[in-house]
């Protein structure tokens, strides 16, 4: 005999609450004619509108290349890649390079890959020298 269970009387398991780490985004130094804006920690709803401002901040000094270095970023929502998204089109409306570094990243690899902006993307290293660069102060 089999018993179902009326789905008004299954007992509800909460899921697990994901603790996020608040972001910070910093904008490095122009060099070689790029400039970096380097994230950690989570690119969501809130943190999203804020890489957009920074953007907007940079956006009419006209830089060749425009470096996004997400190696540190540990949550990557659909907010965060519609503003990546937005980015990219800005870019190519633009005529600027966007690379976006990932780094060995595979939540943000994941997340890329998932949405499909993995091929839209230039996906790439850190460019040579960055390392030396340092942070524009605020």
């Amino acid at each position: 005999m089999l018993v179902v269970q009326h789905p008004a009387t299954a007992i509800p398991v909460p899921s697990p609450r994901v603790e996020r780490s608040s972001s910070a985004i910093k904008v490095i130094r122009p060099y070689f004619g790029a400039v970096m804006v380097r994230i950690s920690g989570a690119l969501d709803e809130d943190s999203a509108a804020e890489l957009g401002s920074v953007l907007a901040t940079w956006a009419h000094r006209r830089f060749p290349t425009l470096v996004l270095d997400l190696s540190e970023v540990d949550f990557l929502d659909s907010a965060g890649l519609s503003v990546l998204a937005d980015i990219h089109v800005r870019t190519v409306r633009e005529n600027t390079t966007l690379r976006i570094v990932t780094g060995e990243n595979r939540v943000v690899r994941r997340a890329l890959a998932g949405s499909g902006l993995d091929h839209a993307l230039n996906l790439s290293p850190l460019p040579a020298g960055w390392e030396r660069a340092t942070e524009i102060p605020n």
